[in-house]
Parts: structure tokens; C-alpha cells; sequence
């Protein structure tokens, strides 16, 4: 059995809580955090791998003092991917400090759904290129199945943008994380370069065969080679280049920001897996 036993026995209130907050909640948000940081509904993860998931996103989370949360469900109950999200999200009180700063990974398993919710400085954090560029990696482990690892994948790229959004600016369009070098490449690298140039210096050494080293200076000059009478220097013309410096037409990027059935301001994006 899992140990989320406790998790199980709200499916059905959830569902409701969701879906008509208002017949449960009065339309009022719950101040504290309801649920878990980790939401496994679909029961896509093992006992395991879901108490290291959870622990990582409690620690994380509150190192941040920004609620980090993932959320797995059957189906979307009539709702889109994003307002399921961004329901979920408020109607369970997550969030953290006077702004509620925080941000929900969701996936549906019924259509293969998945969708970010941002809220507070999360909306700051997560622009729309970085949300893109997280979930291109994040996408790469869901879309085979490996659940965990594109779970861990999403709480180091948050880890990582919630730093950067707070120490410099929030990675956007001209300043998007590049991707580490593996290992693997630097010994192919140097081998790779070892032999091109054992190549060219091969060929460049065939080429000079007939040459062979004079035993004094002047065996280098020929006899009369060169005999300078008269020199004077001649201003022929001139030519002048100009080349326009290039326009910045990139997109101004930030975050897109849109309201949730509570009346808050989130942003995110989705797609599918």
C-alpha cells in the first residue's frame, strides 16, 4: 500500500472542491497550504520515489520561501489543462509569503495534459521562453514515461530560476540557461583535435620534401635579386565602409498573465506529452 493513504480519501472532495469551489469554499481561498507539495492521484510514482519527490520539493520550497508543487490527476473534470491548474493551485492554498509565490506542474493523464500555473514572484520568475525552455527538458522524460526524473527535472530548473530571478533577472529570451557540456565530449574532443592536426601537419610536411636547410644566412639571398634605385610613396584612393548596426527585434518576452475563476492573476502555459 501507498503511503498516501490520506490523499485518497479527498479525490472525491477534490473533485467537488474543484469543480464548484463556491458550494464548499463560499468563493474564499483557504489561507494555509491544504494539501502536500506532491499530489499524486494518477499514482504514476512508487512509494519511493514519491517520499524522495516530496522531500525534495518541502526542502526546496521552503529554502526559496516559494511553494514548488506537482500534481497528477485522471481527468480534468470539463476543465481546461490551465484552469484546472491554476484552481488547484488557489482552492488549496498553496503559495507562500503575502503574495502567495509559487508554481504547480499539473498533468492529466485522460488526454496527456500537462499545464503550469504561476503565481506572485512566480509569475516573475517563469517567463513564457523560460517555462518553454524547462519543459522542452522536462518533456524529453514525461513523454517516455519516466515520471520521477522529469519531476526532478522540473524542482532543479525551478530551484535554479527562483536564484536567478532574485540575484540577477529572470531568465527570458536573450538570457535563457545553456545547456551543460557532458563529459563524454571533452576526451572526444581532444582525441578529434589531435588527429586533425597530426593530419595537417603530415600533409604540410610531405609538401616540403626538396627543401633542405642552408648551413649560413647567406645562402638565402640570390646573387642581384634585388636592386632598389629610387622609392617614393603614392596616395592612390581611399574607400570607406559603412555597415548598419543591427536592430534588436527580438520580443520584449516577460510573462503572459491571466486571471483564474478566483479572480487571481496567474501566468503559465500547457500542452500536451
Amino acid at each position: 500500500m501507498k503511503d498516501k493513504k490520506y490523499i485518497k480519501v479527498f479525490i472525491l472532495f477534490l473533485m467537488v472542491f474543484l469543480l464548484f469551489p463556491s458550494t464548499i469554499l463560499g468563493d474564499t481561498i483557504p489561507e494555509e497550504r491544504q494539501l502536500p507539495r506532491l499530489v499524486d492521484n494518477a499514482e504514476l510514482l512508487t512509494d519511493e520515489e514519491f517520499d524522495n519527490l516530496l522531500a525534495k520539493l518541502d526542502e526546496v520550497s521552503e529554502r526559496q520561501n516559494f511553494d514548488i508543487v506537482i500534481a497528477t490527476v485522471n481527468t480534468l473534470g470539463g476543465l481546461s489543462p490551465t484552469e484546472f491548474a491554476d484552481d488547484f493551485f488557489d482552492y488549496n492554498g498553496y503559495g507562500m509569503g503575502k503574495d502567495h509565490d509559487g508554481i504547480i506542474l499539473l498533468l492529466s493523464m485522460e488526454e496527456r495534459d500537462w499545464a503550469i500555473s504561476t503565481h506572485g514572484f512566480g509569475i516573475n520568475a517563469f517567463t513564457d521562453s523560460g517555462q518553454r525552455h524547462m519543459m522542452d527538458s522536462v518533456l524529453d522524460y514525461l513523454s517516455d514515461g519516466n515520471y520521477y526524473d522529469g519531476f526532478n527535472t522540473y524542482i532543479e530548473f525551478s530551484d535554479d530560476y527562483i536564484t536567478q530571478a532574485r540575484e540577477d533577472k529572470p531568465y527570458d529570451n536573450n538570457n535563457l540557461p545553456k545547456a551543460p557540456l557532458s563529459p563524454v565530449w571533452i576526451p572526444i574532443s581532444i582525441g578529434g583535435g589531435m588527429i586533425i592536426a597530426f593530419i595537417i601537419t603530415a600533409i604540410m610536411k610531405g609538401q616540403l620534401k626538396s627543401v633542405r636547410m642552408k648551413r649560413a644566412a647567406t645562402g638565402y639571398i640570390r646573387d642581384q635579386s634585388m636592386n632598389l634605385r629610387r622609392k617614393r610613396d603614392l596616395y592612390l584612393y581611399s574607400s570607406v565602409t559603412r555597415t548598419p548596426r543591427p536592430k534588436n527585434n527580438s520580443p520584449s518576452g516577460g510573462s503572459s498573465i491571466h486571471r483564474s475563476s478566483s479572480g487571481r492573476s496567474h501566468g503559465g502555459s500547457s500542452g500536451k506529452f
